[in-house]
């Protein structure tokens, strides 16, 4: 009997691991323990554990707060996996005079600055530039900005340490970002004004205040011109989240990639469709999928086609169902009932692609992940963190 007993609690342990696992989504072959090192990622950390690194707040067990607030995990530092729980958790073990100490409070990571021992959420590399010097403006901040209007001496061109005039700007700044205007940037489905991509030129600060005020050029991306606008100065790189899945339901595009591709790489930023009014904020993660190609058949193809239905693992909602020729139900305008699910026979073809029977479209494909990391009210910036393929222009971002 106690053979027996035993063989039970070991099938209910190894059971409950299994389960635990796979609600968390632990890796297969994830460490018992990681030291960080110099270089490591908070995201390339949470891959080690997780299969879902978005998931890093759950296995932490962090509220609201801790996600805002993080602690700092530096080089040196041990990540302990502990399994004795109902559920897996993450400890810190952190080095002192006195040896290793356990810290009570989960961690995340928080990035100050660029000479912080901290590790980062993402390199910073990547993101640097686009946290210090803005890329995107909202519609309308440029129209009533101060532009630059020239110089005694008549210049038209201006580099660092030039002096130069512009028209009045508030009293209270005096650091100015240089900036040129550039291309709209327009949502791809409503055709709504959400900004501007503009150039970063240089810096600038205010020697003598009025209108017009005198300002010393005192950095430079490419040469200032006259009519350049000014924006108040980013007075801090100081910025901290940790991955994890946005709170409610996002449904966007990626309206916008710099480097000027078509296509972009893992650590390339894109601009969103999506910002703080639609529920994002810095942290976020969301995935990529590319649209599928729709495929003309011919007559003879399209006599041989033959319908059929594949389906997720949970209950169908309708909209959850994927089919071969474009999500086809019997009553497009109902809901797919489980039982209209179970006979094929029940679900007929009423029309797909605007009652087109001479196209296909082909399933969308899941691309990669994007990180959110700097917000705007309409817009976003992400960082591609996984790319398993090329990422285009007007992809959709989705929840992971």
């Amino acid at each position: 009997m106690r053979k027996l007993l035993s063989a039970l609690t070991l099938s209910v342990l190894a059971l409950s691991a299994s389960v635990w696992a796979e609600d968390l989504g632990i890796q297969e072959n994830a460490p018992d323990r990681h030291v960080v090192v110099k270089g490591d990622t908070l995201w390339d950390i949470s891959g080690k554990f997780l299969t879902q690194p978005w998931r890093w707040p759950e296995i932490w067990q962090l509220n609201k707060e801790s996600i805002k607030n993080p602690h700092w995990i530096y080089p040196g530092d041990i990540i302990v996996l502990d399994r004795s729980g109902a559920q897996p958790r993450l400890r810190l073990l952190k080095g002192d005079a006195h040896g290793l100490s356990t810290v009570k409070l989960s961690p995340g990571v928080r990035e100050e600055r660029i000479e912080s021992g901290a590790i980062p959420t993402i390199p910073i590399s990547a993101i640097h530039a686009f946290l210090t010097q803005p890329r995107v403006v909202s519609a309308g901040a440029l129209d009533s900005a101060p532009f630059i209007l020239g110089s005694n001496d008549e210049r038209v061109i201006f580099a660092r340490g030039d002096e130069a005039y512009a028209t009045g700007g508030p009293a209270d700044v005096s650091r100015w970002n240089i900036l040129r205007p550039g291309k709209a940037l327009n949502d791809p489905e409503s055709g709504e004004l959400l900004g501007y991509e503009v150039e970063y030129i240089g810096d600038a600060r205010t020697l003598s205040p009025g209108a017009p005020q005198k300002i010393l050029i005192t950095r430079t991306a490419q040469e200032a011109l006259a009519k350049d606008k000014l924006l108040a100065a980013v007075e801090t790189d100081t910025f901290e989240y940790v991955p994890r899945a946005p709170e409610s339901s996002v449904n966007g595009r990626i309206i916008s990639a710099y480097g000027g591709l078509t296509d972009s790489a893992r650590f390339q930023t894109v601009v969103l469709n999506r910002g703080s009014s639609h529920g994002l904020a810095p942290g976020h993660v969301l995935a990529i999928y590319h649209t599928g190609s729709t495929v003309k058949l011919s007559r003879d193809e399209q006599e041989k086609m033959t319908w059929l239905a594949s389906r997720n693992s949970s209950v169908p909602d309708g909209g959850a169902w994927l089919y071969s020729d474009v999500r086809c139900l019997k009553d497009a305008s109902s809901k797919l009932t489980y039982d209209q699910a179970a006979d094929l026979k029940a679900v007929t073809r009423v029309g797909c692609l605007e009652h087109d029977e001479s196209k296909v479209k082909l399933p969308d494909a899941r691309t990669g992940l994007v990180m959110i990391y700097r917000v705007f009210d309409k817009v976003s910036y992400a960082l591609v963190m996984q790319s398993d393929g090329p990422v285009f222009l007007l992809d959709t971002v989705k929840n992971p």
